[in-house]
């Protein structure tokens, strides 16, 4: 039993439903106004949270869930990283069982002490083989001559070809991701292989904004215009058409577009 079960007053869950059906609304009515799946919508109410996606983003669903229902969002996600988040207390570390030699510890009459000299030699051997085949490929690669540099676009090119077929391959740092659209846009949102905006239509100035992750995919599905912030950059996006863009620490760039799936 975790330290929230054992708390009073009723928990997480029991608190979203109760506000939720005191204000009249029905779990689809709360998915349109928090744009959060029905699924994970019930697994909070559930405290299921093995079906919800990683801890940064049940913290992020808190909040907003809380503020639709008239609730303080931040209160509860509090709740929900002090309750389910703080790591346990580190295990003790294991004792050092050292083997003893018979006889308590005295060796056999006429025996030495174990001899060092054949690792040593061996050691030395191996350091002189790896010296002379290192020597040898530096003299033969000495006459390779150096491939030409990539011009800027085509390293743009072999950038987003990267990024395209290798979409799971992300940068070193989490880093957050707010979208606030400009005009009536639907929106694919994808960070850690989950939907974070499945298809939706969001109205000017519904701003949406999520963290943890280190790679993001945004589509502008039929085109559009959102202002979008991540990795210490912001880019006004404004595409004709159909329009994919990944952001993650070094910034937000164009790629081939990955729709329509979500995701």
């Amino acid at each position: 039993m975790s330290r929230y079960d054992q708390q009073q007053g009723p928990g997480i869950g029991a608190t979203l439903k109760d506000a939720r059906r005191r204000m009249g609304m029905d779990i689809k009515e709360a998915e349109d106004r928090t744009k959060i799946r029905t699924r994970y919508l019930r697994a909070l109410e559930a405290e299921d949270w093995e079906v919800l996606p990683a801890p940064a983003y049940v913290r992020g669903f808190l909040r907003t869930y809380g503020q639709i229902l008239g609730l303080d969002g931040e209160a509860l996600a509090d709740r929900f990283r002090r309750s389910f988040e703080e790591p346990a207390a580190a295990a003790p570390p294991e004792p050092v069982i050292r083997n003893r030699r018979p006889n308590g510890g005295r060796r056999a009459p006429g025996s030495g002490p174990p001899s060092r000299s054949g690792p040593i030699v061996a050691i030395g051997a191996g350091v002189v083989i790896l010296l002379i085949v290192l020597a040898i490929i530096g003299i033969t690669s000495g006459d390779d001559e150096s491939p030409p540099k990539a011009r800027p676009a085509e390293r743009g090119k072999a950038k987003d070809a990267e990024r395209v077929t290798d979409p799971g391959k992300s940068s070193a740092e989490p880093i957050d991701i707010s979208v606030e659209p400009l005009a009536a846009t639907r929106i694919c949102l994808v960070g850690g292989g989950e939907a974070l905006i499945d298809s939706q239509v969001l109205a000017v100035g519904a701003t949406e904004t999520f963290s943890g992750e280190k790679n993001y995919r945004l589509d502008l599905i039929g085109g559009g215009s959102v202002k979008v912030k991540a990795g210490g950059d912001e880019e006004k996006l404004e595409p004709d058409g159909n329009a994919t863009f990944e952001a993650d620490s070094e910034g937000i760039s164009e790629v081939t577009y990955a729709g329509p799936d979500c995701p």
